[in-house]
C-alpha cells in the first residue's frame, strides 16, 4: 500500500509546480547530500520576487551547492536530441520507484489527449471539475509558453553569468506531457562530462502567479568535433508586435518579476515566454555562435570548402565573401590567399585547425583585415543554418514479447509478479477488466506492461 498512499498524497498537493528531472541535476534527492529522497519536489518550487543572489541557480533552497551524484552529467548530443522528463515530483519520473508511478503526464495521472480548461472564466486547467492541471499554469497545450535549455562552458559555477549562459534549445508548448525533446545545435562544441553548467528554464503565462523557473545541471556535449565558440549572450527583447526588434544571435535566459536581476521589460507587464514573442524559435538555437570559426589548412583535393565564388569584384573582403556565400545558400564562407572566396555546408575538421597567425595575408579589398594565406583558409559562419525543427517526444509503445507485470494495489509494497506473454495485446486487454483498470509503460527500459488495480 505504500506506493498507492504516496501517489494519493502527491496527487492532492496544491503547491506543486514543475521541473526537469534527468541525470546531472542538482538537488536530485533534495538539498541534503546525505539523503536520496525519491519523493522530493524541492526543485519544482518557482522563483518570484527574490534578489538575484537568491534566485540565481536556486540559491534560495541551497541547490546551487548541492550538485549531482558523483559521475552523473546531463548529455546534450551535438546535432541530436536530448529527451528529458518534466514532472511535479521526482516520484513521477523514471528516477524514482523504477518508474512505476509514471504516465504520459507530468502528475502521474491519465488525462484526455485534448485536455483543456473550461470555456468560462480564465479557462485554466485547474478550473475543470477534477481540479487537476494547476501546476501547468495553462489553459491547454497550445497556450503552454515553452521551456528552454541553456549552457555555459564553465566548470567553476562562480564563473557562470548571464553573458556566458546561452539559451541553446526551446521546446514549444511545454511543459505539457512528461517526456520532452530538446534538439541540440550541431555546431555546439565539445565539453567533458560534468565540465559545463546547464539550466532548465520556464516562464508560465497566467493561471497562477507570474513565476520564473531556473534549475541547475552539470552537463556535457558528447560526440562533437566543432571548434566554434559561443557568442556573448544578450538580453532578449519582447518583439511580438515588431519582429524587427527581436534580438538576433545568442540570448540570455529570461529574468523577470524578481526583486533584483531582471533583464527584460514587457509592455503592460505581459509575460515574456520562450517563443517567438521574445525572439526564440522552436528547436535548436543555431544563431548562438561567433561568426569567425578559425584558420584552417586547405588543400587542392579536397578543398576545405568545395564551392568557389569567382564573381566578387572590387577587391576581396571577408564581408563580401560571407555575403556571397549566404546569398548562395551556404552555411560557411572562407577567404584565402588574399583574393579567393570559398563556400560550403560542412564545418572544417578540427584536425585542420591552426593558429590564427597563419592566416596573415591582408584582404585585397581591405588591407585592415586578413583573408587567409597560401593554403590557409579563414572560415566564418554565414549566419545561415538548416531550418530548425522540433518534434514532440512520443511516449513509448508497448511491443510484442513484453513482460507483463501484474501489480494489484495489495502488492505495492513488494515485487510484482512477472509473467511472460507472447504479445502486448494480452496486456492491453487485461487493462479494461474489472480486476485491472489501467495500463501504462514504465521503468528504465520503458518496455514493461504495468497494470494497476
Amino acid at each position: 500500500m505504500r506506493h498507492a498512499k504516496l501517489f494519493a498524497a502527491l496527487a492532492t498537493g496544491a503547491t506543486a509546480h514543475h521541473a526537469l528531472f534527468a541525470p546531472g541535476m542538482h538537488c536530485r534527492g533534495g538539498n541534503n547530500p546525505a539523503v536520496d529522497d525519491q519523493n522530493t519536489n524541492l526543485v519544482v518550487n518557482p522563483l518570484y520576487n527574490l534578489t538575484k543572489e537568491q534566485w540565481w541557480m536556486q540559491a534560495d533552497r541551497g541547490c546551487n551547492v548541492v550538485g549531482p551524484p558523483s559521475g552523473q552529467s546531463l548529455a546534450l548530443p551535438a546535432g541530436g536530441i536530448f529527451t528529458g522528463e518534466i514532472a511535479e515530483n521526482r516520484a513521477f519520473t523514471t528516477l524514482s520507484y523504477n518508474g512505476d508511478l509514471t504516465t504520459d503526464w507530468t502528475d502521474g495521472r491519465d488525462h484526455p489527449v485534448n485536455w483543456t480548461g473550461p470555456s468560462t472564466g480564465e479557462g485554466c486547467l485547474v478550473n475543470n471539475p477534477d481540479g487537476f492541471g494547476g501546476p501547468l499554469h495553462t489553459q491547454n497545450e497550445t497556450r503552454a509558453t515553452g521551456t528552454a535549455l541553456a549552457i555555459s562552458y564553465n566548470s567553476n559555477l562562480a564563473k557562470v553569468n548571464m553573458e556566458n549562459l546561452v539559451v541553446i534549445s526551446v521546446a514549444p508548448n511545454t511543459p505539457w506531457k512528461r517526456l520532452v525533446n530538446y534538439p541540440i545545435p550541431a555546431d555546439l562544441p565539445p565539453c567533458a562530462p560534468g565540465q559545463c553548467y546547464c539550466a532548465w528554464l520556464w516562464v508560465p503565462d497566467g493561471c497562477g502567479e507570474p513565476n520564473m523557473y531556473m534549475q541547475n545541471f552539470r552537463c556535457h556535449v558528447p560526440g562533437s568535433t566543432s571548434v566554434r565558440r559561443l557568442g556573448v549572450a544578450q538580453p532578449p527583447v519582447y518583439c511580438a508586435n515588431n519582429p524587427s526588434a527581436c534580438v538576433k544571435g545568442p540570448k540570455q535566459m529570461i529574468a523577470w518579476h524578481q526583486r533584483t536581476g531582471n533583464n527584460v521589460v514587457t509592455p503592460g507587464d505581459v509575460t515574456p515566454p520562450y517563443n517567438s514573442k521574445m525572439g526564440f524559435f522552436a528547436g535548436a538555437q543555431n544563431d548562438i555562435f561567433e561568426p569567425r570559426v578559425g584558420c584552417f589548412v586547405d588543400s587542392d583535393s579536397p578543398r576545405v570548402l568545395p564551392h568557389q565564388i569567382s564573381s566578387i569584384t572590387g577587391g576581396m573582403t571577408t564581408e563580401k565573401c560571407i555575403s556571397a556565400c549566404e546569398t548562395a545558400g551556404y552555411f560557411y564562407a572562407g577567404v584565402e590567399y588574399s583574393t579567393e572566396c570559398f563556400c560550403g555546408n560542412s564545418q572544417p575538421g578540427s584536425g585542420l585547425l591552426v593558429a590564427d597567425g597563419q592566416c596573415d595575408m591582408p584582404c585585397a579589398g581591405d588591407g585592415g583585415e586578413t583573408c587567409g594565406a597560401g593554403w590557409r583558409i579563414e572560415v566564418y559562419g554565414t549566419g545561415k543554418y538548416p531550418a530548425s525543427s522540433y518534434t514532440p517526444a512520443v511516449s513509448p509503445v508497448l511491443t510484442t514479447s513484453t513482460w507483463l507485470y501484474l501489480c494489484p494495489e495489495v502488492q505495492w509494497g513488494g515485487s510484482c509478479e512477472n509473467i511472460r506473454v507472447g504479445h502486448a495485446e494480452k496486456c492491453v486487454s487485461l487493462a479494461g477488466t474489472d480486476l485491472y483498470k489501467r495500463v501504462r509503460s514504465a521503468g528504465p527500459d520503458m518496455g514493461r506492461c504495468v497494470l494497476f488495480r
